[in-house]
């Protein structure tokens, strides 16, 4: 009978300690790893996904097209706003990123989109801050 106890027990606890796992918390990004922050910028900018576009980026965030003369940089509201608006808007391309530098609170990662008769290479500069790692500014550059 002991045994049958701890082993229903045992069981009991199995259960709500896998339902509480299960059960949907979504918290928001997980910024406290600089990969995830960069996987959201890519879903976010491939993808169209919007959900985490107000965590990703810092307060001072721009993004600069390299070698489009006389445009002025886009600040993170602008950027925000056209992410949203583009909600569900995929990418026909394929995507990788590597790391070019990857240290304690700053880091920065090559991402390229390979649209196949030509590429564009997205520089991001991620920072560790109060409340995370933020994207602080993004250079795309075009590839032919």
């Amino acid at each position: 009978m002991k045994n049958l106890t701890k082993t229903i027990a045992l069981a009991c606890v199995l259960f709500v300690s896998s339902v509480n796992v299960f059960a949907s918390t979504d918290k928001g990004l997980n910024n406290a790893i600089v990969d995830n922050v960069v996987d959201a910028y890519i879903n976010s900018t491939v993808y169209g996904e919007t959900a985490y576009v107000n965590e990703l980026f810092s307060n001072n965030f721009n993004q600069k097209f390299n070698g489009v003369s006389k445009q002025k940089a886009i600040q993170k509201n602008a950027y925000i706003q056209f992410l949203k608006q583009n909600k569900g808007v995929k990418y026909n391309c394929e995507t990788s990123f590597e790391w070019v530098e990857k240290g304690k609170d700053y880091s920065l990662a090559k991402v390229t989109l390979d649209f196949g008769a030509f590429k564009r290479i997205d520089y991001v500069s991620v920072s560790m801050q109060q409340d995370g790692w933020k994207i602080d500014e993004v250079n795309s550059v075009y590839n032919k």
